[in-house]
């Protein structure tokens, strides 16, 4: 277990050569500013459980990017305490199987949770995602966006839970998978979970191949079938690279999705 205090912007790589499991205890101190970078390396299987405590009055961003060239486990658990901000972004764009479990809670009037995933499958990756209002006058705002490519295979199970008495809570999720094509598989299933009646609540799920419009249009402006497809494609996960104010982290992000999804010349 490795407990790691956060007072400033830190860089953390695992690497599953050196382990097939990996703890993260890191707590961020109260009124700290920071961004969060965590690199998943390496060529083994992985399991990584994280472990984040948000001290109040804090603004702080967590990216995960997920490049280890074998199946990953990722487990996180976030709570969040008063008047604090937190940003948390997922990018998976491997071959590789992936699951992912994610709690957060929001303790204390004042905390603010945004989530943005960005995933490209064409293996299997499972997103069980919780987030618990757990005071009043708490936000959240889940965003996940995938693409499947052909044979891939993805399931979102997204639940947002406002408990008794936590009024003025505001909780929002948006989920959208888009499916390459007949062979691929995508699952979304949105969850509200509201005890309170003095609180903001919606969900949206949208899945399905790109719209035949869209790509009619692409290429009636002189782009192929292909080409067309792989802009829609980008659409969908080019959000996540703006999630850290990094040039190089934003670069290597964009050169990977483009490397990923644009066709074969």
């Amino acid at each position: 277990m490795n407990l790691i205090s956060i007072n400033k912007s830190k860089k953390i790589t695992v690497n599953s050569d050196s382990g097939s499991l990996c703890r993260l205890d890191l707590e961020v101190e109260r009124r700290t500013d920071a961004k969060v970078i965590i690199f998943l390396e390496g060529k083994g299987t992985l399991k990584v459980d994280l472990q984040v405590k948000v001290g109040s009055d804090s603004r702080v961003t967590f990216l995960t990017v997920n490049h280890n060239e074998a199946d990953i486990e990722f487990n996180e658990k976030f709570d969040v305490l008063a008047d604090s901000s937190v940003i948390i972004a997922h990018a998976d764009l491997t071959g590789f199987k992936a699951e992912y479990n994610c709690c957060y809670q929001l303790l204390a009037q004042g905390s603010d949770l945004k989530v943005q995933t960005a995933s490209l499958s064409d293996s299997r990756k499972v997103f069980n995602q919780d987030t618990f209002h757990l005071a009043g006058n708490t936000s959240a705002h889940i965003n996940n966006y995938g693409v499947v490519m052909a044979n891939g295979y993805t399931d979102m199970v997204v639940r947002n839970t406002i408990v008794q008495g936590s009024h003025n809570a505001s909780t929002h999720q948006t989920s959208r998978l888009l499916t390459y094509d007949k062979t691929s598989v995508g699952k979304i299933l949105p969850v509200l979970y509201i005890y309170d009646n003095e609180v903001e609540a919606s969900h949206a799920a949208s899945l399905g191949q790109p719209d035949e419009e869209q790509v009619y249009y692409l290429q009636s402006r002189g782009l192929s079938h292909k080409e067309a497809i792989s802009l829609i494609v980008k659409g969908y996960l080019l959000p996540v690279t703006q999630i850290i104010d990094d040039d190089s982290i934003n670069t290597l992000l964009t050169e990977e999705i483009e490397r990923k999804v644009t066709p074969d010349a």
